[in-house]
């Protein structure tokens, strides 16, 4: 049973403690949305992750602040050669995608025909953050110095990320009401939910991009055979754009 006094944490309580009922809430929450850790394939590194993300937010530790806008991610890449700075760019954008859309809005579901599921923002933002999630597992790997554990779970949030939204938000409102007391400090600094931003010139590079997210998540939330071939054009548009884009087709 969950100590009431953790439900007000802070700064002054001290890493270990923190982390301790972060993971505690994070491991309940998953259990209680149906999702529970190593069910389908060993997956405790992303618990780490995830609380080593989460935690930072309770001490009152900034986060590394990735782009808003996909336009603007790609500017933060296009000219470097580096696959540690790409890596650490679409990651933030990642991070920042998945918490936005669990913790710091007031919710991201609707109602329709008496069931639940994701409104317009949420589908957008989670169609990005799997996509950006996968973009950083795949510069990642070229990484020979790093273990590729990191590209697992990078993968893994990738694979399941509005699973993890779910367990997020069911884990702020049951376990420690985190939107409440981090929004003043932290909501200013995420993209505005639906902000209405000037798109990407019609065939750039950026352009291009889009369309590959949009094909991504249309192909993850239905992999028809149409859907597999828009993504497929997408990917090889893209690539004749940028030569540097690297993307494996799911098989």
């Amino acid at each position: 049973m969950l100590d009431s006094s953790y439900w007000e944490m802070g700064p002054r309580d001290g890493q270990e403690r923190t982390a301790y009922f972060v993971l505690d809430a994070l491991l309940r929450s998953r259990i209680d949305c149906g999702f529970e850790s190593n069910q389908r394939q060993y997956d405790e590194e992303v618990n780490i992750y995830l609380v080593h993300l989460l935690s930072r937010l309770v001490l009152g530790h900034s986060l590394l602040a990735g782009p808003d806008r996909d336009i603007d991610v790609f500017h933060a890449v296009k000219d470097s050669g580096d696959p540690r700075h790409k890596c650490a760019v679409y990651r933030a954008t990642a991070d920042q995608l998945l918490l936005s859309t669990s913790l710091f809005t007031d919710t991201p579901y609707v109602a329709r025909d008496g069931r639940r599921e994701f409104d317009g923002t949420a589908r957008e933002r989670i169609g990005r953050g799997k996509a950006y999630y996968h973009y950083a597992a795949s510069y990642l790997e070229r990484l020979p110095a790093v273990s590729p554990a990191f590209a697992h779970v990078l993968a893994h949030l990738s694979r399941d990320f509005e699973r993890y939204v779910d367990v997020l938000f069911h884990m702020r409102g049951e376990y420690f009401h985190l939107y409440e007391r981090l929004r003043d400090d932290v909501l200013g600094a995420l993209p505005p939910a639906g902000e209405d931003v000037p798109g990407p010139e019609p065939g750039s590079v950026a352009d291009l991009r889009d369309q590959f997210l949009d094909a991504y998540w249309a192909w993850h939330q239905n992999p028809e055979e149409s859907n597999r071939r828009r993504l497929d054009e997408a990917v090889q548009r893209l690539q004749r754009a940028d030569p540097d884009f690297g993307f494996d087709l799911p098989s």
